[in-house]
């Protein structure tokens, strides 16, 4: 990306934050109505499944941060999900403040079923892009994220945000 010169004010559509947060947006209007229409879960619900079933044995605060909500959020999709007797809860054995999150034996078929229609949703999202392309984005994206990681664990380090 090419610096800006310094008389030019910076335009907000130039920023690969800007771009993404947009994009994530966008997803999230489309993946919840396909959630919905097909899978009968809510945009958290589902995000909050799929997390639970991808990383089992997970606490809230992980949830929060695996599905990206706000720990308010997660903690009503997650006792949601319980309600609907898709996820086990389970008192945490090395925390006792915190529980623990599984798939029931009821969440199973329905979390294949929402990986499906993820994998469905990201395929229409990357059709724009040749294989080359895809597997190009999937890698810088992968390298973005273990830099973002590394920072955000660098700061949890010294207590800074």
């Amino acid at each position: 990306m090419r610096p800006t010169p310094p008389d030019t004010p910076p335009k907000l559509e130039r920023y690969v934050t800007y771009r993404l947060n947009t994009l994530s947006k966008l997803n999230d209007l489309a993946s919840h109505s396909l959630y919905l229409h097909h899978g009968g879960l809510t945009l958290s619900e589902s995000r909050a499944l799929a997390s639970i079933g991808s990383f089992p044995q997970i606490t809230v605060n992980q949830l929060a941060f695996e599905a990206n909500l706000d720990k308010g959020q997660a903690s009503r999709a997650a006792q949601s999900l319980v309600d609907k007797g898709l996820v086990i809860k389970t008192h945490n054995l090395v925390d006792a403040r915190s529980v623990i999150l599984a798939l029931a034996p009821k969440g199973k078929p329905v979390w294949r079923k929402l990986m499906a229609l993820m994998e469905q949703r990201n395929q229409t999202l990357m059709r724009c892009l040749s294989a080359d392309e895809q597997t190009q984005l999937i890698g810088m994206l992968g390298r973005m994220l273990a830099q973002a990681k590394a920072e955000h664990a660098g700061h949890s380090d010294t207590g800074a945000p």
